[in-house]
């Protein structure tokens, strides 16, 4: 249980420092998706039963953000840190949960926008804060995760 929390600080402070910079400088530092990639290993070695699934589906979801991020990146729709950040939380949530993780972002990128073009402006801005719309859907699905782990098998 103490494993648990202490891993869920960490995450959660590395995705407020991600969506604080996000949100004021538009930009990502790198120290975040290294902390939460090195953090990721260390879980794997000392307690894989913390991730949830196979450490190879989270290193498979985080090598396939990492790619098709790698696109979008190229293509101009998505910032480099974003991109980092998306495939380190890709280690940790894994297939299922990166997918609604992505989802709530996608649904807070959405009312950013919205409110964005509301509060004056003739069209939506495109540097949009993605970690911040990111950090918010993952660190709940992290924290559910935390208490189904350090929460006492029935029967045992």
């Amino acid at each position: 249980m103490l494993m648990a929390s202490v891993t869920l600080a960490g995450i959660t402070a590395a995705l407020v420092a991600a969506a604080w910079t996000d949100w004021r400088q538009r930009r990502i530092p790198h120290w975040p998706a290294m902390a939460l990639a090195l953090g990721w290993v260390f879980a794997v070695v000392a307690t894989p039963a913390a991730l949830g699934a196979l450490p190879l589906s989270g290193f498979a979801c985080g090598a396939g953000v990492l790619g098709a991020g790698g696109a979008l990146w190229a293509v101009g729709c998505l910032g480099a840190g974003d991109v980092k950040l998306a495939a380190a939380l890709g280690l940790w949530l894994g297939p299922a949960d990166l997918g609604l993780a992505l989802v709530g972002a996608g649904l807070l990128l959405f009312v950013l926008a919205v409110t964005t073009f509301a509060l004056g402006g003739d069209r939506p801005r495109r540097d949009l804060p993605v970690a911040v719309a990111l950090a918010s859907p993952s660190a709940v699905l992290l924290a559910f995760r935390a208490l189904d782990v350090a929460s006492p098998t029935p029967g045992t």
